[in-house]
């Protein structure tokens, strides 16, 4: 018996290995015990509330920041791969349109940030530890023991770059934390959110990340502007007596959420994506050229080009792609360069990588932000004609002028005039110029021709130039007007005024106060498309600038100027004395004025980047002195859907009277076409709508109908495999429907 049972012992030792590679009952059963256990132990997050009455600091008052594990810590690590990008970049941060920034980030990691990650990558190496003595480590080792304390080292090694976060990065996933919805780093709605929240997001240790600013000196600008104006609504008191936002949260919250009295809704504001604790708006963020950061990916990317013209210029072999000035007292050590849309500041021997970022109210839209004149804003992003690069330079600061180079050719120029004199149709056609928000008024001091192209081929391919050119990343037919083409004749000029739409007593149907909920012009684009010399008259008059590189003591008054036309005889026998035209003519001459030359572009603001309106945008048409005519075009660009278009802001008081008294606004001639495919027809399969012979958008079985607004007579055209197969004319309905 002895002898079977050493048997039987002795093959059971030999074929356990095989069998039962671990003890079942530890790997089943203790295991799991202890592993959650020492995930509970090991990677607890902080209470809030703790973090924000320091109740987790040591003696030193250092914060102790116990280690966590982010939900999106995977996806995210596999987007900003093995190094960190955001160590040693600061993010500079600027509220919209303003050169000086609210913020700056420092991205070099602190004691506190050190500790988390050192805890963070201790508390994984004592679950791998323990779970690899348990036997359920997935990692294998080999017999060699040089080879084994090899392979832990380099472990080593790579687990300690992996856990050096970034501060941005770690108020990043942090923050990912808050949000009860899916998140994705490829949504911009996303993005936007998140970033929102980190960089509004405040503790003892972020607040110390901030050098050189207040953390919450990016507030709202109206508040500085009016203090007695009423609280924001995130100030005020919730049901249980508490603040909305309290102590945990900057004021960048509030000014990317301006309340629902001051944030216009855009086509997409169905789309965004509120805060996962306050529920407020996020702010959307720029470059300084304007592009939209509508990835991880690409501030992923910026942040690397950071990195890599810090790189150049350490080394000596960097260059400054348009160097524009810094603060006046440190103009000889420091310099900054664009680099597409970063910039890196040298000072003395010391030098720091910067990404500056531009952050954009919900509801608003981007604007540059210009600190002197002559500089350059490099937009690579934006294709201008035979593919030559596109570039603003500032002409003046108040207003907000810029000369926008190689923006459109000759060939663009010729099509849009040939078109505009071909065109018949009555609110379309080249005729005496209007004004006013509606009806068809003449101004005496309005002289010029105009007609519209809003569909022609060139003005379609120009129309979406300009919206990308003002940092639109897509193009919204309801943020722009048709492209107005321009012909002043000899005399004819156009007296100053302003493109923003007043309507002070509210009388329209549509609501213009875009300082409010209201949309407004909020940039014009001027296409010039005649050669004028020196003397010929034409120039746009900016009444409130000064000619650019004038010295202050050089600026002419208006009656000196006007003496001086007068001595020149200029326009004398042409141009009445005491005339409207003549003072044109002398402020032409003394004040800021753009001469037109075929080809050339120009952008102005008529509103500041909250939405009120900027008085010094005022600016006119100087009369042409010469038997050339002189053409030109512009489009208005608006800050929210304009009227005529679904969803544009309404004075409801003004709609309601009207619909009582059967009364339709005088404005309102456009038609409202919606084009539908039926899915009927087997040849209308992958059919395409144009309108003339501009494509406007796929019309086939799996595309949305296509909603747009026209005006009576137009004809759009069917296509299928580049064959006009059907066409429809519009008729006098304000609201028509059409199906294939």
């Amino acid at each position: 018996v002895g002898s079977i049972c050493l048997l039987s012992y002795a093959i059971g030792v030999l074929l356990s290995p095989y069998l039962l590679p671990v003890d079942f009952v530890t790997v089943n059963y203790i295991a799991p015990f202890f592993h959650e256990k020492l995930v509970q132990q090991s990677l607890a997050t902080k209470d809030d509330a703790a973090v924000l009455n320091n109740d987790n600091n040591d003696e030193s008052g250092e914060e102790v920041v116990e280690p966590q594990i982010f939900k999106y810590a995977a996806p995210y690590a596999n987007i900003i791969g093995k190094d960190d990008p955001f160590l040693n970049v600061d993010i500079v941060l600027h509220r919209n349109g303003e050169p000086d920034p609210c913020s700056r980030q420092m991205q070099t990691q602190t004691q506190t940030q050190q500790q988390l990650d050192n805890n963070y990558g201790s508390g994984i190496s004592m679950l791998g530890n323990i779970a690899k003595r348990l036997g359920i480590s997935s990692s294998t080792t080999t017999s060699n023991d040089d080879t084994t304390t090899t392979s832990s080292s380099a472990k080593k090694e790579e687990d300690s770059s992996n856990n050096k976060k970034s501060p941005l990065s770690q108020s990043i996933l942090r923050s990912t934390e808050h949000f009860a919805k899916p998140l994705s780093f490829d949504s911009k709605y996303d993005l936007d959110a998140v970033l929102t929240h980190a960089f509004a997001s405040i503790t003892p240790s972020s607040s110390s990340l901030f050098k050189d600013h207040d953390p919450s000196s990016c507030g709202p600008t109206w508040e500085e502007q009016d203090p007695n104006n009423k609280p924001h609504y995130l100030d005020q008191v919730n049901a249980h007596s508490s603040p909305i936002i309290n102590t945990s949260f900057s004021s960048l919250i509030k000014y990317c959420d301006m309340g629902i009295d001051r944030t216009p809704l855009q086509p997409d504001h169905n789309k965004l994506v509120r805060l996962g604790q306050v529920k407020s708006l996020p702010c959307t963020f720029h470059t300084r050229e304007g592009v939209r950061v509508d990835s991880l990916k690409m501030l992923v990317d910026l942040a690397r080009e950071v990195q890599l013209l810090g790189q150049k210029k350490k080394s000596g072999g960097g260059e400054c792609s348009g160097v524009i000035g810094d603060d006046d007292d440190n103009q000889e050590n420091d310099a900054t360069c664009t680099a597409a849309t970063t910039t890196t500041t040298t000072s003395g021997n010391d030098q720091k990588n910067e990404l500056h970022l531009y952050a954009v109210s919900a509801g608003r839209v981007f604007m540059f932000a210009p600190k002197h004149i002559g500089e350059i804003f490099e937009l690579p992003h934006v294709q201008g004609p035979k593919g030559l690069p596109v570039s603003l330079q500032v002409m003046s600061l108040q207003p907000r002028v810029f000369d926008i180079y190689n923006f459109f050719d000759r060939a663009e120029s010729a099509a849009i005039v040939e078109k505009a004199l071909k065109e018949t149709s009555e609110t379309h056609r080249m005729k005496r110029s209007s004004t006013g928000a509606s009806g068809y008024n003449l101004n005496s001091k309005r002289t010029s021709e105009n007609g519209f192209d809003t569909h022609g081929k060139e003005a379609q391919v120009v129309k979406r130039r300009c919206m990308h050119i003002l940092g639109f990343d897509e193009y919204e037919e309801s943020l722009t007007d048709g492209l107005q083409v321009l012909r002043y004749n000899k005399t004819t000029g156009y007296f100053p005024h302003l493109d923003w739409i007043d309507d002070p007593r509210k009388r329209e149907e549509h609501n213009f106060d875009s300082a409010g909920v209201g949309s407004n012009r909020f940039a014009t684009i001027l296409l010039y498309m005649s050669d004028l010399e020196k003397g010929d008259g034409g120039e746009t008059l900016f009444s409130h600038g000064w000619p650019v590189g004038q010295a202050e003591e050089d600026h002419v008054e208006l009656d000196d100027a006007i003496d001086a036309l007068r001595a020149s005889g200029d326009v004398e026998g042409m141009l009445k004395r005491d005339s409207w035209e003549e003072t044109m003519v002398a402020r032409c001459r003394s004040r800021l004025a753009v001469r037109p030359h075929s080809s050339r572009a120009v952008l102005f603001y008529s509103q500041h980047p909250d939405g009120s309106v900027d008085t010094s945008s005022l600016h006119g048409g100087c009369p042409v002195i010469t038997d050339q005519p002189k053409w030109a075009a512009n489009l208005w660009a608006w800050n929210s859907i304009r009227g005529g278009f679904p969803g544009s802001p309404k004075n409801e008081e003004v709609v309601e009277k009207n619909r009582a008294a059967n009364k339709s606004p005088e404005n309102d001639l456009q038609k409202n076409a919606k084009f539908v495919n039926t899915k009927s027809d087997e040849r209308m399969r992958h059919a395409q709508l144009f309108f003339q012979d501009t494509f406007w958008g796929k019309y086939g079985f799996d595309d949305p109908p296509l909603g747009v607004n026209t005006f009576q007579g137009h004809q759009w055209h069917v296509q299928v495999d580049g064959k006009v197969v059907k066409s429809f004319t519009i008729g006098k309905e304000k609201k028509q429907e059409f199906h294939i």
